[in-house]
């Protein structure tokens, strides 16, 4: 990474800049404006229907040696019963992950998938521990991402013994049939008067953007500026599309958290000698989704959460859970970063501080962490994990600078 794109890492956990084979994407991961040319097509459900039910055909839902991720969410639920299906009850491999002392996890989602289709399921509870040890196989294979990556290398890392041929997710419907997850319905309703451009930076999450913005120096406050150009440059592109806030912070979804989820799972998979597969992003389902009013896909009611997402395919789901699993609250994969790097991050930092890139200003640095260690408990944002993966890159890579 060239400093600027490890301040992009450092604030946004991601580097944009690649479409990672994802429909409607050009190689710079900028979006391909012909893919959209139909928008907005008018759909139904019967449309929909008819993609998911190709789905069960894609091969890797065939192969019995394909391990898949399965929360017990809808995307994943749908995916198991159609290789329980195509596997004419052999064993599929399913392996879940989960956070020791953490009551945040899917877990009995995950039985409900169990109970309806016979499978060899690995659950691993991930504590403190095996969290840095995540980090740590990350570090050596040059690879830095969001806080879920370290859970799932570490998981993966204990299949080892194992002959899997690929690792199957479920990515994709949170951003086709819902967009930016962090936010609920009525965040898009207030932003609907703004210029589209200026309501997208507001949503494009920067995570550690208020810490690192103490501790630039104007080497740091520079680069970043390129940082924000190069970002601005997406949301103008996406605005030129002249879609309303709902479709383009869709887009923006697409664009930016699909396709870091599909860099994680692609890298991880390599790294242990597997094929990534995503049944969901196939161009014909994207291209339909992505082109069809995101009114049209969302169920809304009082209720103006996340969770009014994925109205079609929940209702295809019903031919096969009970309501409860299909309707029920999903948790998702939220590990209890801050409080597992806390302790480690404390020798590691200080004893590595002469790493510290050049666009921070290390005095700062210092007392910054001073008063984060001698808070009352970890503090909230993921700053800590950022600055551990910066250091470690940059001692990875102390041979470029």
């Amino acid at each position: 990474m060239t400093d600027s794109e490890l301040i992009e890492y450092a604030v946004y956990h991601w580097v944009f800049g690649k479409d990672y084979k994802l429909p409607g994407l050009n190689a710079n991961g900028s979006v391909a404006h012909d893919f959209f040319e139909r928008y907005p097509a008018k759909s139904d459900y019967q449309a929909f229907s008819d993609q998911f039910s190709l789905i069960k055909n894609d091969q890797c839902l065939k192969d019995a040696d394909s391990l898949m991720l399965c929360s017990g969410g809808v995307d994943s639920s749908l995916l198991a019963y159609f290789r329980s299906h195509n596997l004419n009850s052999r064993p599929q491999s399913f392996i879940h992950t989960s956070y020791v002392n953490h009551n945040k996890n899917d877990l009995q989602k995950f039985i409900n998938v169990l109970e309806l289709c016979p499978s060899i399921a690995f659950v691993c509870s991930i504590d403190q521990a095996e969290y840095i040890a995540g980090i740590e196989l990350l570090s050596k294979n040059n690879f830095y991402q969001n806080t879920y990556a370290p859970t799932l290398a570490y998981a993966l890392g204990t299949l080892k013994e194992y002959r899997f041929t690929s690792v199957i997710t479920g990515s994709g419907p949170d951003e086709l049939f819902y967009g930016m997850e962090k936010y609920s319905w009525d965040i898009f309703e207030k932003l609907s008067d703004e210029p589209i451009a200026k309501a997208l930076e507001k949503l494009d999450p920067r995570y550690n953007l208020a810490a690192y913005a103490r501790l630039f120096n104007s080497k740091g406050q520079d680069l970043y500026g390129e940082v924000v150009r190069k970002r601005r440059a997406l949301y103008e592109s996406i605005a030129d599309l002249r879609m309303n806030i709902f479709d383009s912070q869709r887009v923006l979804a697409y664009a930016t958290v699909t396709a870091q989820h599909m860099q994680l799972f692609n890298k991880l998979a390599d790294i242990f000698h597997l094929e990534h597969r995503a049944p969901y992003l196939n161009e014909q389902l994207v291209h339909l989704a992505l082109t069809t009013p995101l009114v049209e896909l969302v169920d809304i009611g009082v209720d103006k959460r996340v969770e009014i997402g994925k109205k079609y395919l929940k209702t295809y789901l019903l031919q096969y859970f009970s309501r409860d699993h299909v309707h029920g609250k999903k948790i998702g994969f939220h590990a209890p970063t801050t409080q597992f790097v806390y302790e480690y991050s404390k020798s590691f930092l200080l004893n590595n501080i002469d790493y510290l890139p050049c666009w921070l200003d290390k005095d700062k640095v210092l007392r910054e962490l001073d008063c984060r260690f001698n808070e009352i408990g970890p503090p909230t944002d993921y700053f800590l994990y950022s600055l551990v993966n910066v250091i470690k890159y940059r001692m990875e890579n102390s041979n470029d600078y």
